[in-house]
């Protein structure tokens, strides 16, 4: 997919390519594959609405079935997203109105967020986020010294970063969470 915008007075052209399900782009962010994972999540929360309707099943039933059908749509692969505070506010907004929907909190009935994460036992998207990612590092590091995957999570590229670059890596993140 070959996208171009006008920034500026200047053709500028962003190439996004999805691999393995994932969309990767030149500027080598995650802020297009988390568009693309809220969207089809939101088409999985809309094509369960009979469900979230219905009086027959519980909430914690609808909370499971949230949990397993919606929610691992947009977190699928998180383990390896560089942590930024705009992918889990995105991710966090969206949640939230899911779950407002399903306990039926309409807009006249305000409840703050913290409430509402108590009232269904939801963890914040942060945390769900950090405990994937330090139990995939753990699962990883587990691996045998000659395993690829081992051998990239130790890679470490001698070349200097080039000019607006991403600042902000996957492993600076997890240094920086070890902290």
């Amino acid at each position: 997919m070959l996208k171009s915008r006008l920034k500026t007075g200047k053709l500028h052209s962003t190439i996004a390519i999805t691999y393995l399900g994932s969309i990767t782009d030149n500027t080598w962010g995650t802020e297009a594959d988390i568009k693309a994972r809220v969207r089809k999540a939101q088409v999985a929360f809309s094509a369960l609405n009979k469900i979230w309707h219905s009086t027959t099943y519980s909430t914690q039933t609808k909370l499971r079935i949230f949990n397993t059908k919606v929610k691992a749509v947009p977190l699928y692969g998180c383990e390896t997203w560089k942590n930024s505070k705009n992918i889990t506010t995105k991710l966090q907004v969206f949640i939230n109105k899911s779950l407002r929907k399903i306990l039926r909190i309409f807009w006249p009935d305000r409840i703050t967020n913290s409430e509402l994460w108590k009232r269904t036992k939801q963890p914040r998207i942060d945390l769900q986020i950090r405990k994937r990612k330090w139990g995939w590092l753990g699962h990883t590091l587990r691996k045998p010294i000659d395993d690829i995957t081992r051998q990239a999570l130790e890679w470490n590229p001698q070349d200097k970063r080039s000019r607006g670059g991403p600042k902000n890596t996957w492993r600076r993140t997890v240094l920086k969470e070890a902290k």
